[in-house]
Order: structure tokens, then sequence, then C-alpha cells
């Protein structure tokens, strides 16, 4: 299970540049996977610090649950479940720091959501912004 912070300001919205996972070369919600025994609250506020440097925001509410099944080996799938929170931080970071090697050389960066298509998001993403449009 994961979990994830759809942060919004002004029609931009905050992406983090993955290389690999979710899908190879997108821009990606920062989150990711609980530790075991980690709360979903606990969880999200860990890996928002983590991948972006943001300590303190608030989460507004739960936007939309992302399914994705992803290959796991040779003949196993994981079958992921995303959690995806609205929250908004005030003021918005001038500057973004992740601590997580994963992090493309395009990095971290408040994007037009008018200028984002699928082909460049993840697929949670992408699902995200048309929950936020909804």
């Amino acid at each position: 299970m994961s979990v994830l912070g759809c942060f919004v300001d002004e029609g931009d919205i905050l992406l983090i540049h993955q290389m690999t996972f979710p899908e190879p070369d997108c821009w990606d919600l920062p989150g990711g996977g609980l530790r075991p025994e980690e709360t979903l609250m606990a969880g999200l506020f860990r890996e928002v610090r983590e991948e972006t440097g943001i300590e303190a925001f608030r989460v507004d509410r739960l936007l939309t649950v992302v399914e994705g099944f992803f290959p796991e080996g040779e003949n196993r799938q994981l079958h992921g479940v995303n959690l995806i929170y609205q929250c908004s931080v005030d003021p918005r970071p001038l500057v973004l720091q992740s601590a997580d090697p994963e992090i493309g050389p395009k990095g971290i960066r408040w994007l037009p959501i008018t200028e984002l298509t699928p082909d460049i998001c993840s697929a949670r993403s992408w699902q995200a912004i048309q929950a936020i449009e909804a």
C-alpha cells in the first residue's frame, strides 16, 4: 500500500521525476510505500518529507484511490493500492530538496496542470489530476 500527496497551488501541481518506478521516465506524485506498522498519515508525512523536503503541510481530504498491478519477478505481479490525498502547503516552498536517490535528473517541480498529458505522467498521477478537475 502506498500513500501519496497531491499538492496543487495556483494551477500548478507538485511532481517528482521518477526514473524507474512506477513507470520509466515519468512525473509522479510525492509519496511511497508504508513501512510495517506505520499509520497512513505517518507514512504520508515521512514520504513527502523524504522526497520533497517539505516538513509541514495540511492533509485536506482523500482525493482518490488508484489500484495498479506491477511486475514482480518473472511470473508474479504486485497488487498496488495507492491512497492519494489532496494536500496543501502555505507558503509554497521555493526550495525543494529530495533525500531520495531514485529522483530523476529533472528533479522536483511545480508544473502547470494544463501542460500535463498522460504520456509524461504516471498512471496514478494522471488519475489524481482527473479527480482534481472533476
